[in-house]
Protein backbone atom coordinates (compact mmCIF):
# COMPACT_ATOMS: atom_id res chain seq x y z
CA UNK A 1 0.00 0.00 0.00
CA UNK A 2 1.33 3.45 -0.81
CA UNK A 3 1.94 6.09 1.78
CA UNK A 4 -0.67 8.38 0.29
CA UNK A 5 1.90 11.14 0.00
CA UNK A 6 2.43 12.87 -3.32
CA UNK A 7 4.99 15.43 -4.39
CA UNK A 8 3.31 18.76 -5.24
CA UNK A 9 3.32 19.50 -8.95
CA UNK A 10 5.21 22.75 -8.48
CA UNK A 11 7.99 20.91 -6.62
CA UNK A 12 8.14 18.29 -9.37
CA UNK A 13 8.41 21.08 -11.92
CA UNK A 14 11.21 22.75 -9.97
CA UNK A 15 13.22 19.53 -9.69
CA UNK A 16 12.55 18.76 -13.33
CA UNK A 17 13.92 22.12 -14.44
CA UNK A 18 17.03 21.64 -12.31
CA UNK A 19 17.49 18.16 -13.82
CA UNK A 20 17.11 19.59 -17.32
CA UNK A 21 19.76 22.24 -16.67
CA UNK A 22 22.20 19.62 -15.39
CA UNK A 23 21.49 16.93 -17.97
CA UNK A 24 21.84 19.31 -20.90
CA UNK A 25 24.87 21.05 -19.46
CA UNK A 26 23.21 24.45 -19.53
CA UNK A 27 25.14 27.36 -18.06
CA UNK A 28 24.59 31.05 -17.26
CA UNK A 29 22.86 32.84 -20.11
CA UNK A 30 21.59 29.66 -21.81
CA UNK A 31 17.92 29.70 -22.77
CA UNK A 32 15.46 27.08 -21.54
CA UNK A 33 13.05 25.44 -24.00
CA UNK A 34 9.70 27.18 -24.60
CA UNK A 35 6.99 26.77 -21.97
CA UNK A 36 4.98 24.15 -23.90
CA UNK A 37 8.04 21.98 -24.46
CA UNK A 38 9.09 22.35 -20.82
CA UNK A 39 5.67 21.17 -19.65
CA UNK A 40 6.01 18.04 -21.79
CA UNK A 41 9.59 17.37 -20.67
CA UNK A 42 8.83 17.80 -16.99
CA UNK A 43 5.32 16.35 -17.08
CA UNK A 44 3.41 19.13 -15.32
CA UNK A 45 0.75 21.70 -16.12
CA UNK A 46 1.55 25.25 -17.18
CA UNK A 47 0.28 26.51 -13.82
CA UNK A 48 2.73 24.31 -11.91
CA UNK A 49 5.55 25.17 -14.30
CA UNK A 50 5.00 28.90 -13.96
CA UNK A 51 4.95 28.62 -10.17
CA UNK A 52 8.22 26.70 -10.22
CA UNK A 53 9.85 29.19 -12.58
CA UNK A 54 8.78 32.08 -10.32
CA UNK A 55 10.43 30.39 -7.33
CA UNK A 56 13.60 29.61 -9.27
CA UNK A 57 13.79 33.20 -10.50
CA UNK A 58 13.45 34.42 -6.90
CA UNK A 59 16.24 32.01 -5.93
CA UNK A 60 18.49 33.30 -8.76
CA UNK A 61 18.54 29.93 -10.52
CA UNK A 62 16.65 31.32 -13.52
CA UNK A 63 16.16 34.72 -15.13
CA UNK A 64 12.99 35.72 -17.00
CA UNK A 65 13.37 38.19 -19.84
CA UNK A 66 10.18 39.87 -21.00
CA UNK A 67 9.31 38.78 -24.53
CA UNK A 68 12.41 36.59 -24.81
CA UNK A 69 12.04 33.59 -22.54
CA UNK A 70 13.61 32.01 -19.47
CA UNK A 71 17.37 31.69 -19.06
CA UNK A 72 19.82 30.16 -16.63
CA UNK A 73 20.81 33.02 -14.32
CA UNK A 74 24.31 34.32 -13.85
CA UNK A 75 25.90 33.60 -10.47
CA UNK A 76 25.90 36.40 -7.89
CA UNK A 77 28.62 37.60 -5.59
CA UNK A 78 27.91 36.26 -2.10
CA UNK A 79 28.73 38.42 0.91
CA UNK A 80 28.42 36.91 4.39
CA UNK A 81 27.60 39.44 7.11
CA UNK A 82 29.93 37.99 9.74
CA UNK A 83 32.90 37.83 7.36
CA UNK A 84 35.20 40.70 6.43
CA UNK A 85 34.10 42.45 3.24
CA UNK A 86 36.41 41.48 0.39
CA UNK A 87 34.83 41.84 -3.03
CA UNK A 88 37.53 40.04 -5.01
CA UNK A 89 37.48 36.96 -2.80
CA UNK A 90 33.68 36.88 -2.75
CA UNK A 91 33.49 36.99 -6.56
CA UNK A 92 36.11 34.28 -6.99
CA UNK A 93 34.29 32.06 -4.48
CA UNK A 94 31.32 31.79 -6.89
CA UNK A 95 33.52 31.25 -9.95
CA UNK A 96 33.41 34.82 -11.27
CA UNK A 97 36.35 36.95 -12.34
CA UNK A 98 36.52 40.17 -10.28
CA UNK A 99 37.65 43.42 -11.85
CA UNK A 100 37.98 47.13 -11.05
CA UNK A 101 37.58 50.35 -13.01
CA UNK A 102 39.25 53.26 -11.25
CA UNK A 103 36.96 56.31 -11.13
CA UNK A 104 38.91 58.61 -8.80
CA UNK A 105 41.53 58.53 -6.05
CA UNK A 106 43.70 60.93 -4.12
CA UNK A 107 44.45 62.54 -0.79
CA UNK A 108 41.97 64.99 0.75
CA UNK A 109 41.00 66.46 4.10
CA UNK A 110 38.68 64.11 5.93
CA UNK A 111 35.00 65.17 5.82
CA UNK A 112 33.32 65.15 9.21
CA UNK A 113 31.49 61.84 8.72
CA UNK A 114 34.63 60.10 7.43
CA UNK A 115 36.71 61.47 10.31
CA UNK A 116 34.16 60.21 12.84
CA UNK A 117 34.18 56.66 11.44
CA UNK A 118 38.00 56.53 11.29
CA UNK A 119 38.54 58.16 14.72
CA UNK A 120 40.24 61.16 13.13
CA UNK A 121 39.83 64.94 13.31
CA UNK A 122 37.94 66.61 10.42
CA UNK A 123 40.49 67.84 7.91
CA UNK A 124 43.08 65.17 8.70
CA UNK A 125 44.56 63.76 5.46
CA UNK A 126 42.80 60.65 4.16
CA UNK A 127 43.31 58.63 1.00
CA UNK A 128 40.08 58.05 -0.90
CA UNK A 129 39.49 55.46 -3.58
CA UNK A 130 36.42 55.20 -5.84
CA UNK A 131 36.07 52.20 -8.13
CA UNK A 132 33.46 50.37 -10.16
CA UNK A 133 33.70 46.71 -9.20
CA UNK A 134 32.90 44.20 -11.94
CA UNK A 135 32.19 40.48 -12.09
CA UNK A 136 32.94 38.75 -15.39
CA UNK A 137 33.21 42.21 -16.93
CA UNK A 138 29.78 43.45 -15.81
CA UNK A 139 29.38 46.28 -13.27
CA UNK A 140 28.28 45.17 -9.81
CA UNK A 141 28.87 48.15 -7.54
CA UNK A 142 30.46 51.54 -7.04
CA UNK A 143 32.79 51.38 -4.06
CA UNK A 144 34.18 54.46 -2.34
CA UNK A 145 36.55 54.02 0.58
CA UNK A 146 38.70 56.19 2.84
CA UNK A 147 41.75 55.29 4.94
CA UNK A 148 43.99 57.34 7.24
CA UNK A 149 46.79 58.68 5.04
CA UNK A 150 48.93 59.45 8.07
CA UNK A 151 48.88 55.78 8.99
CA UNK A 152 49.43 54.61 5.40
CA UNK A 153 51.75 57.16 3.76
CA UNK A 154 52.50 56.57 0.11
CA UNK A 155 49.52 54.28 -0.45
CA UNK A 156 48.38 56.54 -3.29
CA UNK A 157 51.35 55.35 -5.39
CA UNK A 158 49.69 51.98 -5.98
CA UNK A 159 47.56 51.16 -9.03
CA UNK A 160 44.25 50.11 -7.49
CA UNK A 161 42.73 49.35 -10.85
CA UNK A 162 44.91 46.22 -10.63
CA UNK A 163 45.88 45.86 -6.99
CA UNK A 164 43.83 44.90 -3.95
CA UNK A 165 43.71 47.59 -1.27
CA UNK A 166 43.56 45.04 1.54
CA UNK A 167 46.49 43.07 0.14
CA UNK A 168 48.56 46.27 -0.11
CA UNK A 169 47.71 47.22 3.48
CA UNK A 170 48.80 43.80 4.70
CA UNK A 171 51.93 43.40 2.57
CA UNK A 172 53.28 46.98 2.76
CA UNK A 173 52.04 48.14 6.15
CA UNK A 174 51.49 44.95 8.14
CA UNK A 175 47.81 45.75 8.76
CA UNK A 176 45.24 43.00 8.29
CA UNK A 177 41.50 43.60 8.07
CA UNK A 178 39.86 41.08 10.39
CA UNK A 179 36.33 42.29 11.15
CA UNK A 180 33.99 45.22 10.75
CA UNK A 181 30.60 46.83 11.13
CA UNK A 182 28.14 47.04 8.23
CA UNK A 183 24.77 48.55 7.46
CA UNK A 184 22.63 47.97 4.37
CA UNK A 185 19.69 50.06 3.20
CA UNK A 186 17.98 50.96 -0.08
CA UNK A 187 18.71 54.04 -2.18
CA UNK A 188 18.02 55.47 -5.63
CA UNK A 189 20.77 55.67 -8.24
CA UNK A 190 21.88 59.21 -9.04
CA UNK A 191 22.40 60.51 -12.57
CA UNK A 192 26.19 60.39 -12.25
CA UNK A 193 26.08 56.82 -10.87
CA UNK A 194 23.64 55.33 -13.39
CA UNK A 195 26.01 54.95 -16.40
CA UNK A 196 28.70 53.41 -14.19
CA UNK A 197 26.29 50.71 -13.02
CA UNK A 198 24.41 50.20 -16.28
CA UNK A 199 21.18 51.38 -14.66
CA UNK A 200 18.77 54.27 -15.17
CA UNK A 201 18.70 57.28 -12.85
CA UNK A 202 16.24 56.63 -10.04
CA UNK A 203 16.57 52.84 -10.19
CA UNK A 204 16.67 51.16 -6.80
CA UNK A 205 20.02 49.95 -5.48
CA UNK A 206 21.52 48.82 -2.19
CA UNK A 207 23.40 51.33 -0.04
CA UNK A 208 26.19 49.66 1.94
CA UNK A 209 28.15 51.39 4.72
CA UNK A 210 31.04 49.69 6.48
CA UNK A 211 33.86 50.38 8.91
CA UNK A 212 36.50 47.68 8.54
CA UNK A 213 38.91 47.11 11.43
CA UNK A 214 42.24 45.46 12.12
CA UNK A 215 43.09 42.71 14.62
CA UNK A 216 43.34 45.29 17.41
CA UNK A 217 39.93 46.77 16.69
CA UNK A 218 41.26 50.01 15.17
CA UNK A 219 39.24 51.37 12.23
CA UNK A 220 41.13 51.01 8.96
CA UNK A 221 38.67 51.81 6.17
CA UNK A 222 35.33 53.55 5.96
CA UNK A 223 33.42 52.41 2.88
CA UNK A 224 30.31 53.70 1.15
CA UNK A 225 29.09 51.50 -1.72
CA UNK A 226 26.20 51.60 -4.21
CA UNK A 227 25.34 48.02 -5.15
CA UNK A 228 23.27 46.46 -7.93
CA UNK A 229 20.86 44.23 -6.03
CA UNK A 230 20.61 41.82 -8.96
CA UNK A 231 24.35 41.05 -8.82
CA UNK A 232 24.68 40.17 -5.11
CA UNK A 233 23.48 37.75 -2.49
CA UNK A 234 23.78 38.50 1.21
CA UNK A 235 23.77 35.84 3.89
CA UNK A 236 24.44 35.18 7.55
CA UNK A 237 26.64 32.36 8.77
CA UNK A 238 25.96 30.03 11.68
CA UNK A 239 27.47 32.00 14.57
CA UNK A 240 25.92 31.32 17.98
CA UNK A 241 23.26 33.70 19.27
CA UNK A 242 25.47 35.18 22.01
CA UNK A 243 27.98 36.50 19.46
CA UNK A 244 25.40 38.94 18.12
CA UNK A 245 26.45 41.27 20.94
CA UNK A 246 29.71 41.93 19.10
CA UNK A 247 27.85 44.29 16.75
CA UNK A 248 27.55 46.75 19.63
CA UNK A 249 25.37 49.83 19.93
CA UNK A 250 26.82 52.11 17.23
CA UNK A 251 24.03 54.63 16.42
CA UNK A 252 25.02 54.90 12.75
CA UNK A 253 24.33 51.19 12.25
CA UNK A 254 20.67 51.67 13.09
CA UNK A 255 19.88 55.22 11.97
Amino acid sequence: MGSGLTIPAKDRASEGIRWLITSRGLGPGDRLPPERELCELVGVSRTALRGAIAELVAGNVLESRQGSGTYVADPRVLLVFQETYNYGAAARDVGMAPGSLLVASGVEGAPADVAERLSLTPGDPVFFLKRVRTADGRPSSIETGWIDHGRFPGVEAHDFARESLYEVLESDYGVRISHGEERISVTRVREDEAPLLGLAPGDAALYFLAVEKDDEGRPVEFGRHIIRADRYHFASNDLPEHLKGKVGKKPWLFS
